[in-house]
């Protein structure tokens, strides 16, 4: 073993210990959590001397950038022109960006366009070059992040006619590198460029790395999910797309056990995408009315359901929330034990922020750390943070867009 790699090994181990009390149970965990983490160790940072932090390896990036920049003989006056987007079946959320040779990032111009004004996406894309005015021989590159399955920088999206085509789009516009990224593999490159009044973090871990594997999920109109794990070569974050999202749901206590009854009745199934999303708090309040002998409370969308929560005027609502909150919190744990997430936990979605008035009272927390679990101790060394940025699908493709450079 390295002297490097000792000395992480070395500091996982007591990060591991700082967790744990004097009961038994906990110091049975601490060589648990030690030696996973040494697994990962072995795996990330081999050969380091030591650990960037989080901003520091932002800043790794930046340079990765200018370096591809000073290769192409740009002079340091000079400005690259790079588009970003985030396209959803009713906007498309566009930007323009200029870097210079240092590798920092400028933005120039943004509007949201509406789908249904556009025929194509080209249509699109031409009007943001009309209405920016921008040179069309100045842009070097863009990245597109969709709602929808993308392979070979294609995506046929689901609920509009459109056809996002990188190469097509390459060569319609004289843009030497157009990328198409599935959106919450944007979500996940979007997590290197949040800022710290961005995040609100609800456990700061215990065996924090900033170079440490990453998970990020995300409910909204349904669950995303994805890691991000350290490319020691490239001295970057690599993302890895997951479909954790359909796996079956694990129910905790005799109330999500009915829950999982009650699904497996209408659906058939129970993924833990379909208590976990915007439709999930739906499906958990309308199981919730029968369970609980409220027939009687009326039928909600899940505006309806988190608004009659937060305002205290329907405690069954309240109910499904705090329900919703706890099982996304054992998932965020579940994903992050998948991958020993030392790089930290973040959830996004349009649904979190939302909530965090009652988030912050601690019921998604209690579901992450789970204290009944033997494994609590190793959960604790994971950073848990919450997403402000509603933009962080665009940050991504940004990011994945400067790459390209």
């Amino acid at each position: 073993m390295s002297a490097a790699m000792g000395a992480h090994v070395s500091t996982i181990a007591r990060a591991s210990a700082s967790v744990l009390d004097s009961k038994p149970r906990t110091r049975a965990s601490a060589a648990v959590m030690a030696g996973a983490f040494v697994v990962n160790a072995a795996r990330q940072v081999a050969g380091s001397k030591r650990f960037l932090s989080r901003r520091t390896a932002s800043r790794v990036s930046k340079t990765n950038v200018a370096a591809r920049a000073e290769a192409k003989e740009i002079a340091s006056a000079d400005k690259t022109t790079f588009f970003a987007g985030d396209i959803g079946g009713t906007n498309a959320r566009l930007q323009v960006w200029q870097v210079d040779a240092s590798g920092a990032s400028t933005l120039k111009f943004e509007k949201t366009y509406s789908t249904s004004d556009h025929p194509t996406f080209e249509s699109c894309v031409a009007d943001l070059y009309k209405d920016s005015e921008v040179d069309k021989a100045s842009v070097s590159a863009a990245c597109f992040a969709v709602a929808g399955p993308v392979a070979d920088d294609r995506c046929a999206m689901t609920n509009i006619e459109w056809v996002v085509d990188g190469p097509k789009l390459s060569e319609a516009f004289e843009i030497k590198t157009v990328k198409v990224i599935n959106d919450f593999a944007a979500v996940g490159y979007g997590v290197l460029d949040l800022s710290d009044d961005e995040i609100v973090t609800l456990n700061p871990g215990t065996a924090a790395d900033a170079r440490g594997p990453v998970a990020v999920l995300g409910p909204g109109t349904g669950l995303g999910e994805a890691m991000l794990f350290w490319n020691n070569e490239k001295a970057e974050y690599d993302v890895v797309p997951s479909e954790g999202s359909h796996a079956d749901f694990a129910p905790r206590g005799e109330t999500q056990r009915a829950l999982l009854a009650f699904c497996e009745e209408t659906l058939g199934e129970c993924e833990i995408e379909q208590v976990c999303c915007g439709s999930g708090i739906v499906r958990i309040y309308e199981f919730l009315k029968a369970h609980r002998g409220a027939a009687d409370k009326p039928e909600l969308d899940p505006a309806g359901v988190t608004t009659a929560a937060l305002d205290g005027t329907c405690p069954v609502a309240k109910e499904a929330v705090d329900v919703f909150l706890a099982i996304l919190g054992a998932e965020a744990a579940n994903l992050a034990l998948k991958c020993l997430a030392t790089g930290g936990v973040y959830i996004g979605g349009g649904i979190p922020p939302r909530l965090m008035a009652i988030i912050e009272k601690g019921g998604l927390l209690e579901g992450y750390l789970h204290k009944a679990c033997r494994y609590t101790g190793v959960r604790e060394g994971f950073p848990l943070h919450i997403i402000l940025n509603d933009k962080i699908g665009l940050a991504g493709a940004k990011v994945y867009a400067m790459r390209q450079l």
